[in-house]
């Protein structure tokens, strides 16, 4: 699903978007009515589409913003969390990546491949832990904070962008949805 889809939409204009929507979205509906059971929401499902629509189209835009300092928003993300850890600001134990994949939702060696390339890179770098010397961890090198530090501006107004069409109350709403779906998931 293409942002452009949406382009000249006005962001106040829920029903245009709506409008905007219907055609991506129509034969899609028409497949869940066919395919799906009973006990299949038609609504929920619907929403749920949409939500995988935009995920994909909100790491493409988030994506493209990193693409000039050649890291993506997952990798970028696993950096944020040793900078976390570095600021003292991270309260979930030692970042192991099995604690890295719980937190962020992937599989272990997703977090695997994403430290390894981090490492190769010279972003990230071993070093005996300290409070069990037998065992290595992992830390920020300068490099690494040095493109933490200027990826950030451009991450966070890439996540400003996401939601700049919506007021303040659009906002507060979205957020106390999103949360009940993000707490959902987390509970499975």
């Amino acid at each position: 699903m293409s942002a452009d889809a949406t382009a000249t939409v006005s962001p106040s204009d829920a029903s245009a978007a709506e409008r905007a929507l219907e055609p991506a979205i129509a034969p899609h509906l028409q497949l869940l009515a066919h395919s799906a059971g009973e006990e299949v929401s038609r609504t929920h499902a619907k929403l749920g589409l949409l939500l995988l629509w935009l995920s994909d189209d909100v790491l493409g835009a988030v994506n493209a913003d990193l693409q000039a300092l050649d890291v993506t928003e997952s990798k970028l993300n696993v950096l944020m969390l040793f900078s976390l850890q570095e600021q003292g600001w991270w309260r979930n134990g030692p970042l192991t990546p099995s604690a890295i994949a719980d937190y962020l939702g992937v599989t272990r060696s997703t977090v695997t491949g994403q430290l390894d390339w981090l490492e190769r890179r010279g972003l990230l770098q071993r070093q005996l832990r300290d409070e069990d010397r037998r065992s290595l961890g992992l830390s920020l090198t300068e490099a690494g904070r040095e493109l933490l530090w200027q990826a950030l501006p451009g991450f966070w107004r890439a996540c400003q962008r996401l939601t700049e069409a919506l007021d303040e109350s659009e906002c507060a709403a979205l957020w106390a949805l999103l949360a009940k779906v993000w707490s959902r998931l987390k509970a499975d």
